[in-house]
């Protein structure tokens, strides 16, 4: 019975580690992970939109500015169009300085974001390896206490066999010196 108990608490006892282990790997590797997965990929959304809008303005400007020499017929006309010109350069200037400072935004928000991930991601860790040295501790204390008890109930068990042997010896010499006394008379 004392070998079944032992065999049920290993296997509770690994359950348990099994259930720890899987619960440390889902909050110090997936979770992250997967947080990270989220904000790189909110990163790229929302750069691309910059990026994209940027290359449809600037198409949209070059477009209008190749139109706008087709409607060139004298010389009033192409200053106006050298005029549009001066001013689609100044503004895709102007715009391409905004696009350049929100990427620039959106790169520190995600490194900022990213160290602040790494950070709580480290923390946790920290922390886990805390627990799991305590855990470790507490659960080593207990298997030498369960092993100290063991040997107690294996020394008692040995001695009263050892002692039931001796007395069982001592009856059968007691007896077998009363069988011999009985004989010589």
């Amino acid at each position: 019975m004392s070998t079944e108990k032992t065999k049920t608490d290993a296997n509770k006892a690994t359950e348990q580690s099994t259930k720890r282990a899987k619960e440390q790997i889902d909050s110090s590797v997936i979770e992250p992970v997967r947080a990270y997965g989220a904000l790189t990929t909110d990163y790229f959304e929302k750069l691309f939109s910059v990026q994209f809008d940027s290359v449809r303005a600037f198409a949209d400007k070059n477009l209008a500015q190749s139109r706008s020499w087709l409607e060139v017929k004298d010389s009033d006309s192409f200053r106006q169009v050298v005029e549009q010109q001066q001013q689609a350069v100044r503004e895709l200037s102007e715009q391409m300085k905004e696009d350049a400072d929100r990427i620039q935004a959106l790169s520190q928000e995600y490194l900022k974001e990213t160290q602040q991930l790494t950070s709580e991601s480290m923390q946790s860790g920290r922390k886990q390896l805390e627990e799991n040295m305590q855990k470790g501790q507490q659960q080593f204390q207990e298997n030498l206490e369960k092993g100290q008890d063991q040997v107690e109930d294996s020394l008692q068990k040995g001695k009263k066999e050892t002692d039931d042997a001796q007395q069982k010896s001592q009856r059968q010499a007691d007896n077998s010196k009363k069988s011999t006394s009985t004989s010589d008379k």
